[in-house]
């Protein structure tokens, strides 16, 4: 029995070591836009990911409950990042504000 649960737990360790770790980066999407909350959720960041003209932005909240937004207007495979703080981000949402379209929402995703 010893040899089976040490077999076991070699393998958990193992499977750990080949595909890693969890990041604490949390992403969201509206489209290829994407949003991210980046070192240790003290940062939100955008990216714009479609070659449509449209700009991006990120709506984050913190900890003490201020709201932020952080955009992108400089196209496809760009990013913006707003500066990081000790006041962390728990939720962050992906924006496409569009020209002749309904503007695109992602959900938001929350820090665990």
């Amino acid at each position: 029995m010893r040899k089976r649960a040490g077999i076991v737990v070699g393998f958990f360790a193992i499977s750990t070591f080949v595909v890693g770790v969890p990041t604490a980066e949390a992403k969201v999407c509206a489209y290829n836009s994407c949003s991210s909350a980046i070192n240790s959720w003290k940062a939100a960041k955008i990216c714009d990911g479609d070659e449509d003209g449209n700009y991006v932005e990120s709506n984050y909240y913190r900890d003490s409950g201020s709201h932020g937004t952080v955009s992108e207007h400089s196209g496809v495979g760009h990013c913006n990042a707003s500066g990081d703080s000790t006041n962390l981000v728990y939720r962050h949402q992906a924006h496409q504000i569009r020209d002749f379209a309904p503007d695109a929402w992602s959900s938001f995703e929350y820090r665990n």
